[in-house]
């Protein structure tokens, strides 16, 4: 690696229509398109989906006799193996409300750029805040049933819309982790328990043959979140993803207001 690069990569962007709450339509267009081209960044750097290596389908089985799906998992069995490492990633569920630290690392033609952001759970509402180096928010994205909002840290302009394709995950530039249950049991070619900064994981890789790609998920036992992703090709890192300073407490209501004032969350929800 030679440094940290300020160039980054850019995906053509075709916005699908939405609403103009307030700020001019050039400031909304311009807040919008930056919003989508990050969540999709992964696209530009890993061809082939929305998070990166797009997973066959297949069918993962129901396991609650591997894990106990409760907000402390505790595993029944510890030989996880490419062989039930979908059961049991099929039998976790994610906590109702979190936030989480979210850093990605694209890797290319030896240069590298960090991408900061919090992940904010609650009520339904997934909200990322992105920032900038020094730790400072810079802007907002969320998804509602259904609907994206955008707006910036600075200013009134802000964004709703159609989700579309654009998942939770996708904000936050996270791969989701649920595909790996989808997968062809084939294209596993590793799976296990590991520890990653003291939290005990399941991990397991997915090869692709088709562009090359691997990928490797760390899901924690205990809050059923993904923790860390690494996507490689042959010896190559080509990005990672890090997971950390989670918490399972609910998020201030103060965090989802929209620049007009207008809450993300459920009316009767304080």
């Amino acid at each position: 690696m030679t440094g940290q690069s300020t160039e980054q990569p850019r995906l053509p962007v075709q916005a699908e229509g939405g609403t103009q709450k307030s700020g001019g339509r050039r400031t909304v267009w311009a807040v919008f398109c930056a919003a989508v081209v990050l969540a999709l960044l992964c696209a530009a750097a890993l061809p082939g989906g929305n998070a990166g290596i797009v997973l066959p389908e297949g069918d993962g089985a129901d396991a609650h006799d591997i894990i106990t799906e409760q907000t402390q998992y505790q595993l029944t069995r510890t030989d996880i193996s490419t062989e039930n490492v979908q059961q049991v990633v099929a039998s976790l569920a994610r906590p109702e409300a979190y936030s989480a630290s979210v850093t990605n690392t694209l890797y290319w033609s030896g240069a590298w750029k960090e991408i900061h952001a919090v992940q904010y759970v609650r009520d339904g509402v997934y909200l990322t805040e992105y920032r900038d180096a020094n730790g400072n928010s810079t802007r907002f994205e969320a998804v509602r049933d259904g609907n994206y909002y955008a707006w910036q840290r600075a200013g009134a302009a802000q964004y709703s819309g159609a989700t579309g394709t654009v998942s939770s995950d996708d904000l936050s530039m996270i791969p989701t982790y649920e595909t790996l249950v989808e997968a062809d049991a084939r294209t596993i070619t590793e799976a296990g328990l590991r520890t990653v900064n003291g939290v005990s994981c399941i991990y397991a890789t997915v090869d692709n043959a088709e562009n090359g790609y691997q990928l490797t998920y760390w899901i924690s036992t205990v809050s059923g979140l993904l923790v860390q992703a690494d996507y490689t090709r042959g010896s190559e890192l080509v990005r990672s993803v890090v997971v950390d300073e989670m918490e399972q407490e609910q998020p201030p209501a103060s965090l989802f207001l929209l620049p007009d004032g207008t809450s993300l969350l459920p009316a009767d929800t304080e």
